[in-house]
């Protein structure tokens, strides 16, 4: 069975949670000298390519309607095109250095929104983690953005995001399996 094109929103989208979690964690987050660049900025490309990405992947998914998504294909789509959204706003903030607190609220948004596609995922075990995953990880962003969260314990929430709900899925997927 080849990947289907949902494996490469799991993967650019991991990257982008990857970077921006070990940023948060504090690792690679200081300029290597006083006149180097603010390494949110690289961040910020990263997070910005994959959201526009997830973009283009998105509107394939709805246009060819893969197996095995079929009828599917257009709420799933949907879902995709709600975190590209996100992940480009995020993307164009950090290259900018603007404040986050912005980002924090459209995070709370993105937290709750999807919660409805929980119908979609009948049957899956593990998409329907991801999404309570997904839950946790951006009411964490928006109370980190205001303050109320230790940025370290975000990066440890993206972490793990990163590889449960992005890459494990991806590994899933281009082995020939379902997503349980």
């Amino acid at each position: 069975m080849p990947a289907l094109p949902i494996t490469i929103v799991f993967f650019l989208t991991g990257i982008a949670v990857w970077a921006n979690a070990l940023f948060f964690l504090g690792i690679g987050s200081k300029p290597a000298s006083d006149d180097a660049s603010n390494p949110l900025v690289a961040v910020g490309w990263i997070t910005l390519l994959a959201g526009l990405s997830d973009f283009v992947q998105a509107f394939y998914i709805m246009a060819a309607r893969p197996a095995p998504l079929g009828s599917a294909s257009v709420l799933i789509s949907g879902l995709v095109i709600f975190y590209a959204g996100f992940f480009t706003f995020l993307g164009i903030t950090e290259i900018r250095a603007l404040d986050l607190r912005p980002i924090g609220n459209v995070a709370f948004a993105v937290a709750l929104v999807p919660l409805p596609f929980w119908q979609v995922f009948t049957g899956g075990w593990m998409l329907r983690s991801i999404l309570v995953v997904w839950v946790i990880a951006f009411l964490a962003v928006s109370a980190t953005t205001y303050g109320k969260l230790n940025p370290r314990i975000l990066g440890a929430i993206l972490l793990a995001t990163a590889v449960y709900t992005f890459w494990i899925p991806a590994w899933i997927l281009v082995t020939g399996n379902a997503i349980p």
